[in-house]
């Protein structure tokens, strides 16, 4: 009996023996979590700039109004207005054009008068200074001119109150006693009368012609 124990333990410890044998020999299988599988998409725009968006532009559309049977109305746009232009400045005047036309005085003498003062309005006045002026003046004696029509442009300023300043022969004629008797006209006018109060000037400027035939 003893002898049928031993050998039964021999015989399983012999089996034993055998599965540890060929377990070592047997390849060992590590079980791992699941595998992941990835698909990588080739992305055609990889390392090009995006394109900037569009910029929108604003269209102004007209106001439209609605009337009844004609159906839709472009209203027009206002125009803008035009800017001012500054006004021109005011010229001075030519003492070349008579602001006063010639007109006969008497005894072979004409007189015009023209003066510095732009858009004087004062006609009167210088009425007074040619009459004053002509009343004064005496004819040259010995026929000056020979006949033939002389002139001469004496210059004078009259200030407020009538008083002549810088009284000179601006434009002399052929005959010098011509001359003189031009300036010695002017000379005894003074004074003139006041200058108008509707002027602004603190003088005037005249320019006073003389026109001469011996008769």
């Amino acid at each position: 009996m003893r002898g049928a124990v031993t050998g039964s333990a021999a015989v399983h410890l012999g089996a034993v023996g055998v599965l540890v044998i060929l377990q070592a020999r047997a390849p060992m299988l590590m079980v791992g979590p699941d595998a992941i599988q990835v698909a990588l998409l080739e992305n055609p725009t990889l390392g090009v700039p995006a394109a900037a968006p569009p910029v929108r532009t604003e269209v102004k559309t007209p106001d439209l109004d609605r009337e009844e049977g004609t159906g839709v109305k472009v209203t027009p746009a206002k125009p803008r207005p035009k800017p001012r232009e500054a006004p021109a400045p005011e010229r001075p005047a030519d003492p070349t054009v008579p602001t006063l036309s010639s007109a006969p005085l008497g005894r072979g003498l004409s007189g015009d008068v023209a003066v510095d003062a732009a858009n004087f309005e004062f006609g009167y006045y210088l009425l007074l200074l040619r009459n004053r002026v002509a009343a004064n003046w005496t004819p040259p004696s010995g026929g000056a001119g020979g006949g033939q029509p002389i002139r001469a442009v004496v210059f004078f300023r009259v200030g407020r109150d009538g008083t002549l300043q810088d009284v000179r022969l601006e434009s002399p004629s052929p005959a010098d006693f011509f001359d003189r008797s031009a300036l010695r006209a002017v000379a005894i006018s003074d004074p003139m009368p006041p200058l108008p109060e509707g002027f602004t000037g603190a003088s005037l400027g005249v320019h006073f012609g003389f026109d001469y035939t011996a008769p």
